[in-house]
């Protein structure tokens, strides 16, 4: 029997739903409704592997995505700067055959050679144009809308939405999230380790470079992702210790001549329940760790990739939500791990540990520190997102955690 899908809300999130909706439950209607009014958040725009799997699996042509949304190849993560000594180490990501291990992946990255044959690479793209090409390659009902009206059913289903009936729903709605957290009020988790609040973004010209650069600053951190037509960039900051003029003004004299567009403010942490009654939020609207490792569009494939389980079945939805939240709180662990530096220039770093404390983390460094990360290991029950113990590995031997002797 068909349903009725409606995806609430445009953008990345959005149109990756309503692509996969379409590709994987032919049989139903998929109806997508976004604000023209309301701009999208615009800066993410960098991901992981499981983005161009997921993407090939679904018919998407690689190089055509790359070609309209003005994309670059990364292969990983320059991390430069993060013990206050001026020195780098990169994350890469796996490679496959013919090379021997990760180290060939940092050296051909470092030298700006992309080997999409050898590697399992990721993206940069253009955020905007990003949602216009998934738009302009699914097919389904569209309507530009402001949410005015909700109609639920005896159970608390969402039967209507601005007069659009609804047997299923998405909440794409981004940091807004009028669904799961307006409408129903799922219970927020606050990811308290995670301090950074806000982002000042700004442009640079582009250069070539096939991964993103993560520079360790005063009081946070940039990011910096290379595109055909420029370079995205944007300084995070804990503003307990900085605000906005004072970030931009730092941020100015490393990079001279930059102009301020805006500040996007967030919260790290996640909803409790991310499906409840027929409202299941994807993306930015189900919760948000922090940009540091472009995890964002990883967590809302994996949900989505969750769904032919669950999805229209009898399965419990109670675990998929244990599963979206063990998810995100393994990929916190893991962005609060790159905070354990040497870096003390500032009392954002000073204090970091002290201020930001994540229950069992003292114990879990004092192994780290020892070579012994076997626990970092994921249970196979209940979690589906999870990096490796390679990339515990890299991030403690770049920090000086680790001898690289340790590597087990």
């Amino acid at each position: 029997m068909s349903k009725k899908i409606l995806v609430l809300g445009g953008g990345t999130a959005g149109w990756l739903t309503a692509l996969y909706c379409t590709k994987t439950f032919p049989q139903h209607e998929i109806t997508v409704m976004e604000s023209k009014s309301i701009g999208i958040v615009g800066v993410g725009e960098g991901s992981t592997p499981p983005l161009v799997d997921f993407l090939k699996l679904l018919g998407v042509d690689i190089d055509d995505l790359l070609k309209k949304t003005k994309g670059t190849i990364k292969q990983g993560i320059s991390f430069e700067n993060w013990n206050g000594d001026g020195k780098k180490y990169f994350h890469p990501f796996k490679a496959r055959r013919n090379l021997k291990d990760s180290t060939s992946v940092t050296e051909l990255s470092y030298n700006n050679i992309i080997d999409r044959e050898n590697i399992y690479y990721s993206l940069h793209f253009d955020t905007n144009l990003l949602g216009e090409y998934f738009k302009s390659i699914t097919q389904c009902k569209h309507y530009y809308d402001e949410l005015r009206n909700i109609v639920t059913n005896e159970k608390g289903d969402i039967v209507k939405i601005n007069g659009i009936e609804c047997d299923f729903v998405f909440d794409c709605t981004g940091f807004r999230r009028k669904l799961i957290g307006e409408h129903y009020k799922s219970k927020w988790k606050d990811y308290k380790c995670l301090p950074i609040k806000k982002a000042i973004p700004f442009f640079l010209p582009p250069d070539n470079k096939p991964y993103t650069q993560a520079i360790a600053m005063k009081y946070g951190w940039v990011w910096k992702i290379p595109l055909q037509h420029r370079c995205g960039v944007g300084y995070l900051i804990d503003d307990d210790y900085i605000n906005e003029e004072q970030a931009f003004a730092e941020a100015q004299r490393m990079f001279p001549g930059i102009e301020y567009t805006r500040t996007i403010e967030f919260k790290a942490g996640r909803y409790e329940n991310v499906w409840i009654n027929n409202c299941i939020s994807i993306g930015l609207s189900s919760g948000f760790t922090e940009p540091l490792e472009a995890t964002s569009i990883w967590l809302a494939v994996g949900q989505l990739q969750l769904l032919e389980h669950f999805m229209f079945s009898k399965n419990d939805k109670k675990e998929y939500n244990t599963i979206v939240a063990n998810n995100n709180d393994s990929v916190m662990k893991f962005l609060y791990f790159h905070y354990m530096t040497h870096r003390r220039d500032s009392r954002f770093w000073q204090e970091f540990r002290q201020k930001n404390r994540l229950e069992g983390f003292v114990e879990k460094l004092k192994n780290i520190k020892q070579g012994n990360m076997e626990w970092v290991h994921p249970s196979k029950d209940n979690i589906t997102c999870s990096f490796s113990l390679d990339s515990w590995w890299h991030v403690a031997k770049g920090l000086g955690l680790v001898d690289p002797i340790n590597k087990s």
